[in-house]
């Protein structure tokens, strides 16, 4: 079974520190047919990191994804 990014972490984050991921919607710009969201993700013991994309799950998505990559977790 292939898990997206934001799977992996929460999985991640429940087995070692027994809470989800947090995040937090730092912005969004554009117009309202063509917006960019940017939200970070954080878990315990990690500085946020920023996800952006078209829509919220893309932006979470992408920043779970570098959290993963940063910690050598996937």
């Amino acid at each position: 079974t292939v898990l997206d990014s934001k799977t992996k972490l929460q999985e991640h984050s429940l087995k070692k520190f027994k809470k989800l991921p947090i995040y937090k919607l730092v912005n969004s710009s554009g117009p309202r047919h063509n917006p960019l969201y940017k939200i970070s993700v954080s878990i315990i013991g990690s500085k946020p990191y920023m996800g952006m994309g078209k829509s919220k799950q893309d932006a979470e998505q992408d920043g779970a994804n570098k959290l993963l990559k940063s910690q050598n977790i996937i």
